[in-house]
């Protein structure tokens, strides 16, 4: 006769069977529905923890990974992700924070198109691509707020239940959602306000200048200084318009009037790839200014140096530098950036002239198998723009 004991544990061990088949059955189901499902977008940076979670299934995310309309991304402490979606668009989330990618659905020639994501804590700066442009609809929710996208540039950040906003181009419409608030405005450079705090209690206060949040990698305009909207507005007017600005802001050519992008005499013999397709790694100094055509209104250069680390790794530009004097004195400027689809994503932090602010505009592209940096580059005094630099550059390793 089988004792009681025995029976009680075979019956134990079958329903841990069962529920680890369960469990199994479940996991292959959720990760079914996710490599079936069309992604979203794909990972191009992830520094530190980053995470998609989907049917409570969690995924590492690391470059190319791809992201889901039904996966929750979420990035660690000391961490950072770039999404590049399927429409262009590009998110870059801050540390600790998680957004919700609901839905993701773009066809521009559709009219159903629609994107729809939440924001349930920490920051994003969204460089939007296809369907705001189109008129679709194109909406971020938030605890306190939703965001309806006109623009082409916007900031949300959510700090202490408060959620900070700027309009960097374009425009955003804001609908309070705080029960009992009913308040809506829009922000951008065209309205009365470009930045705003929707308090967690729903009350708003417009500002004239950046929150103090989202000085980091922005132009700040300084107390007694004139205001200027740096690298996210078309740049002020040239003294010589010889030399076209293109419809991004950035200078189309270079200082000889060669555009570096297009113009087959340039890029001819230079091998060009999608940044996808690098297959370097680890962290590169490219730090020899191989050639150059840089030209300063204040006359000639000297002292020039010019230097940008790649992590490959990691697809980011963690620093870069530049530097030379002329007849105004010094002029120095640093920046960083992030892998696009086809070039370096790069922006000045920090420009001057001697005793004077500057801003300007950088890009980049990485050619002959990533072994050097095509790019160029315009500086302008925020005083007085007419005193300037502008040109085209080749950076490369030390030979």
């Amino acid at each position: 006769m089988r004792s009681r004991s025995s029976g009680y544990a075979q019956n134990t061990i079958l329903i841990l069977f069962i529920t680890t088949l369960l469990g199994v059955t479940s996991t292959a189901r959720a990760e079914e529905q996710v490599t079936t499902a069309e992604p979203a977008g794909k990972t191009i940076m992830a520094r530190g923890r980053v995470d998609a979670k989907a049917d409570l299934q969690i995924r590492p995310l690391q470059r190319l990974s791809p992201v889901y309309p039904i996966d929750v991304v979420s990035t660690g402490t000391d961490s950072s992700s770039q999404l590049r979606m399927t429409d262009g668009a590009l998110l870059s989330m801050q540390a600790d924070t998680t957004l919700a990618i609901n839905n993701y659905q773009v066809d521009p020639g559709n009219a159903s198109s629609t994107v729809t994501m939440e924001l349930l804590k920490g920051g994003l700066r969204t460089i939007t691509g296809t369907l705001p442009k189109t008129g679709q609809s194109y909406e971020l929710n938030t605890p306190v707020a939703s965001i309806g996208v006109r623009g082409t540039h916007y900031e949300a950040r959510l700090e202490q239940g408060d959620l900070y906003l700027a309009g960097w181009d374009g425009i955003i419409d804001i609908n309070v959602t705080v029960p009992g608030a009913n308040q809506r405005f829009s922000l951008g450079p065209t309205e009365p306000f470009r930045f705003a705090i929707v308090r967690a209690d729903g009350t708003v206060e417009f500002l004239i200048r950046a929150p103090a949040l989202f000085a980091v990698g922005q132009t700040l305009t300084l107390a007694g200084e004139p205001e200027y909207a740096g690298q996210f507005a078309s740049p002020p007017d040239r003294a010589d318009n010889s030399k076209p600005w293109s419809g991004s802001g950035i200078l189309a050519a270079d200082a000889s009037g060669r555009d570096f992008y297009n113009n087959e005499q340039v890029t001819a013999g230079w091998g060009v790839q999608p940044m996808d397709s690098i297959s370097r790694s680890g962290t590169v100094s490219f730090d020899h200014l191989s050639s150059h055509s840089f030209i300063s209104s204040a006359g000639p250069m000297t002292d020039l140096s010019m230097s940008m680390q790649v992590d490959f790794d990691s697809a980011w530009v963690p620093a870069g530098q530049l530097s030379f004097t002329d007849a105004g004195g010094e002029w120095f400027a640093v920046f960083s950036g992030v892998f696009g689809s086809q070039s370096l994503d790069l922006s000045i932090h920090a420009a001057s002239h001697g005793n004077q602010l500057a801003d300007g505009s950088i890009s980049g592209l990485l050619i002959n198998n990533a072994s050097a940096v095509l790019g160029n580059l315009s500086l302008y005094e925020l005083e007085n723009p007419t005193i300037r630099l502008d040109g085209g550059f080749v950076l490369t390793e030390q030979p």
